[in-house]
């Protein structure tokens, strides 16, 4: 049943087509499916495209499918109400400051809210046959158990980049199964990320040892906020920072992921006394000025955002041109989103450069390193396949040029044109989505024009004339 649910869709990379038919093949034995795929590769495109099938196939077979997307945080919510918007998905939102369309057939509700005990009658009168949770590796929160237990019977699909906790138990027991994509090295030989020039402090440095020498943890194992502060925001390490910045990435559009308020305040200050055209966005940033900042920096209009964590999930600006990490961490999570925010390609970008100010390459690798993402997945506690340090990366300073670049470890792709394949059309009110499932009505499924034009609520002659246009052959069908 649900293979037949799945629509070749050219708008789709090859890789996603391919992700799609793995997906609805896997929810024919099982109810969960974990699907882990690069930051930067188009997975809410993905999703977008699932979900678009499954409405075709309620329309066919007038079957009442409700889809239900669960994300974490504001910002994920309003990134793929967006996403779906551009490809004319109606939709509801379940969250807060958001007017509610129950009789939606796809709903995208936050984690928080769907699962809040004043909401949970509304959530039990949804008959939601399938769930989307965006950014999965969240979803072992107790929240979620709570989704769980109120839609046991939906087909689930969880989507995540990083299938990896940081406690190592794993997500075997609330996923079937786990499907990977491609690795981040292919995506890169093969176009769909950029390459990149990573430069890194070295493990004799001074700033490495300083953090080697915290020994205060949060409840999550990560770095505490005050002991980080402590021990990263003084003078001499932000004077390095803006150092490696001037040396290596000046004049470029980036993100700074800083370690909280006032360190950010304090880079910010030391990056303005250059003339650094930069700002600070955090969850306290109220939404209207945030999406200023956002609009601005797209435009090219702000160099350079530094932030505490926000934009390590869901933002999407592909003219990224550096990235730098200003943050310890001990999370392969965070650090796998905060670069992967500059290995989105765009034409006439070239290599990304990544100033890894704190030596998070020594605890995890390059970003493009090999990861056993099944041992993660099953709870096995994986040592990270760490790249060993080259002689020549040592400390940032003024006098000595230490890096390690990109193509001596990945081979780099020089002058990718990638216009072509991700380029999404729209004709005029008509989206790529509305083309596929005209073609599936009309040619695979025979139905008259006339029971194609309630289905889109158009005339005849409209619907005739998108036929005409797509060289769709409905002469035969118009009885």
């Amino acid at each position: 049943m649900y293979q037949e649910i799945c629509r070749n869709d050219r708008t789709l990379r090859d890789y996603q087509q391919e992700a799609k038919k793995q997906i609805f093949e896997s929810w024919e034995d099982c109810d969960n499916v974990m699907f882990q795929m690069p930051t930067g590769t188009g997975k809410t495109r993905l999703f977008t495209s699932i979900i678009s099938d499954i409405k075709a196939w309620s329309i066919i077979n007038q079957e009442d499918a409700r889809v239900l997307i669960i994300a974490h945080r504001v910002e994920l919510i309003e990134q793929i109400s967006e996403s779906l918007n551009r490809y004319k998905v109606s939709h509801g939102i379940i969250a807060g400051g958001h007017e509610r369309n129950i009789q939606a057939q796809v709903q995208v509700a936050s984690i928080q809210t769907i699962t809040h005990r004043a909401n949970i009658e509304v959530a039990r009168s949804l008959p939601i046959r399938f769930i989307i949770i965006d950014e999965a590796h969240h979803s072992t929160a107790n929240s979620y158990k709570k989704l769980w237990d109120l839609y046991p019977s939906a087909k689930k699909l969880g989507v995540t980049a990083t299938p990896w906790r940081m406690n190592h138990q794993g997500f075997a027991k609330i996923y079937d199964k786990l499907i990977l994509s491609r690795s981040i090295k292919e995506f890169i030989e093969q176009g769909w990320l950029s390459p990149y020039c990573f430069y890194s402090i070295g493990s004799g440095s001074k700033v490495t040892q300083e953090i080697n020498s915290i020994d205060e943890f949060d409840i999550e194992g990560d770095y505490k906020i005050s002991a980080l502060e402590k021990t990263i925001d003084q003078s001499a390490i932000r004077a390095q920072l803006l150092d490696s910045y001037l040396q290596f990435a000046k004049g470029k559009k980036g993100i700074i992921y800083s370690i909280s308020r006032k360190h950010s305040d304090h880079i910010c200050a030391e990056y303005k006394a250059k003339g650094v055209n930069i700002v600070r966005i955090d969850s306290e940033t109220p939404r209207e000025e945030r999406r200023l900042y956002v609009q601005k920096f797209r435009k090219g209009q702000i160099d350079i955002i530094v932030n505490v964590d926000i934009f390590s999930e869901g933002f999407d600006c592909p003219d990224i041109e550096f990235i730098q990490l200003a943050r310890p961490t001990k999370s392969l999570v965070k650090y796998l989103q905060q670069v992967g925010r500059g290995l989105r390609p765009v034409n006439g970008k070239g290599k990304c450069i990544i100033l890894d100010n704190v030596g998070s390459y020594l605890e995890f690798g390059l970003p493009d390193a090999n990861r056993d993402w099944y041992s993660d997945f099953i709870g096995e506690q994986n040592e990270y396949p760490k790249t060993s340090v080259p002689s020549r990366v040592s400390n940032f300073n003024i006098k000595e040029k230490s890096f390690s670049e990109g193509n001596d470890v990945i081979g780099l792709i020089e002058d990718v044109d990638i216009s072509g394949n991700q380029t999404q059309q729209i004709f005029g009110d008509w989206s790529s989505d509305d083309d596929i499932l005209l073609r599936t009505l009309v040619e695979d499924r025979q139905c008259s024009l006339d029971i194609v034009a309630s289905v889109f609520k158009r005339s005849v002659e409209s619907i005739q004339k998108r036929c005409v246009d797509l060289s769709i052959s409905y002469e035969v069908n118009n009885g």
